[in-house]
């Protein structure tokens, strides 16, 4: 065998000093399984065989015929074995066990086959033959490409999700296919994604369970993920912010959202437009931290409550409430209080309400003169037995303290009763006891002025009737 010196190079690390033809045979085919049995002489002037190896091996053969033998040429790809001997040794030395790599792909769980231009199929592993034994296909035959890809895949492409119905297991099997450019055709391979796709199926149903749960509630959710983009609303968020159906089912973001909010006058609008987007980053920071609370008068006289929840993974969730006609209750109740307190004020007689409890609920400007004015206290937060302690300072003895006190407590007959009581500067006062609703009591006191033998004409306006209501 003559060799040249990147062949000789070769030979040497090889550990093969005065090679045969079976020896080289043997060493390589592996890599070239076709090549030939023994060396046959061709009277053909220089017949050239090409051998390229697996895709995993980057080393090509070729076969130089001739008559007085056979020419051994053999390259690394991008490398020419004639000057890069040592090179190709180092490939040679650092390529796996081609045995190795053949059990790899036949045990490999998920499939993994050859395919050409004209569709069909060439070489494929355990796992894809399995599911070929399995898999019913329409229009079924052997041969018939296992799984249907788009021609819009492309190569090194985003996979395309494909599915497979095994009959004989009653089972779907979800595959995202991906491949590779070879030679003429493709590498094509599956990886299972079964469990994916029931985690996506039990969402969307998670999902449809909680839009029926809120479809009858009367308070506005916009829900919206990570990315900020809505991925849950029930009617009554389309009732209250006028937004379109089909605007909130192509899922906007929450900046996109608030702009429209703004746009429909569903929320105020902001003195300077100009920092608008840090506005609504505040509020997206705030539901973060679930500090968002917020009462939104509309030019419209609607009042919405606003409030933003942190949800998990990183969602958030808004909720409108229309609080309107709580606001004008309440609004009415305060007017309709303050005219009560100034009726109260603007009667003579000296009034007090204690609420079943025993607490006083309600006074007016007469009765101030039965309290201590160098001891000022919230009179609301009295209860009846610190109320009847100042009155006793400012009347002579009498029993009935402890009365009133077993009548507010509910530890005497509710009907109305009344007495006569001296003041300590010699007045007399009329006392009224008598039962409200709910429990309470009023209390009153009038200025005994006939009994005192006085005319009205001589009624002084700084003694006028205190009145005190429980």
């Amino acid at each position: 065998m003559f060799t040249n010196e990147a062949g000789a190079t070769l030979l040497d690390e090889l550990e093969i000093p005065d090679p045969d033809w079976a020896q080289f045979r043997a060493m390589f085919l592996d890599r070239f399984p076709d090549l030939p049995g023994g060396i046959v002489a061709s009277d053909k002037p220089r017949l050239s065989t090409h051998m390229p190896s697996s895709f995993a091996d980057p080393m090509e053969l070729e076969l130089e015929q001739h008559a007085s033998g056979l020419s051994i040429n053999l390259r690394n790809r991008g490398f020419d074995a004639l000057r890069h001997g040592a090179n190709l040794h180092r490939t040679l030395a650092s390529l796996p066990n081609l045995d190795l790599i053949r059990t790899v792909c036949e045990q490999a769980p998920f499939p993994i086959w050859q395919s050409f231009q004209d569709g069909s199929i060439g070489w494929s592993n355990g796992r894809y033959q399995s599911l070929d034994t399995h898999v019913v296909r329409r229009n079924a035959g052997k041969g018939r490409p296992l799984f249907i890809l788009p021609d819009s895949l492309a190569d090194a492409g985003k996979p395309v999700r494909v599915s497979l119905k095994d009959t004989e297991h009653n089972r779907t099997y979800w595959f995202d296919v991906s491949r590779e450019k070879f030679e003429t055709g493709h590498l094509n391979f599956a990886v299972d994604i079964h469990a994916v796709v029931n985690a996506e199926s039990a969402q969307r149903n998670f999902v449809q369970t909680l839009a029926k749960t809120f479809a009858h509630l009367a308070i506005g959710l916009a829900i919206f993920d990570r990315n900020r983009q809505l991925v849950l609303f029930n009617p009554s968020l389309i009732d209250l912010t006028e937004l379109r159906p089909d605007y909130l089912t192509a899922r906007p973001n929450l900046f996109s959202f608030f702009d429209q909010l703004r746009d429909n006058h569903v929320m105020p609008e902001p003195k300077n437009y100009a920092s608008w987007r840090e506005r609504i980053a505040d509020v997206i920071s705030a539901a973060c931290d679930d500090n968002f609370n917020e009462t939104w008068h509309l030019p419209n006289g609607l009042t919405y409550r606003v409030t933003g929840r942190p949800h998990p993974d990183g969602a958030i969730a808004f909720l409108f409430e229309d609080i309107s006609a709580e606001i004008s209750l309440t609004r009415r109740f305060r007017g309709e209080a303050d005219i009560t307190h100034s009726a109260l004020d603007a009667l003579e007689d000296s009034l007090a309400i204690f609420n079943q409890a025993g607490f006083l609920q309600l006074s007016n400007r007469a009765m101030g003169r039965f309290f201590d004015p160098r001891k000022p206290s919230p009179l609301e937060k009295m209860n009846i037995r610190e109320v009847t302690c100042l009155w006793q300072e400012q009347f002579q003895p009498s029993p009935a303290w402890g009365e009133i006190r077993d009548f507010i407590t509910g530890n005497a007959e509710r009907e109305t009763w009344s007495t006569q009581l001296r003041h300590v500067d010699g007045d007399r006062f009329d006392l009224q006891v008598s039962p409200l609703v709910s429990g309470a009591t009023l209390v009153t006191f009038r200025y005994a002025l006939a009994k005192q033998g006085k005319g009205l004409e001589t009624t002084s306006k700084s003694k006028r009737s205190s009145t005190v209501a429980a």
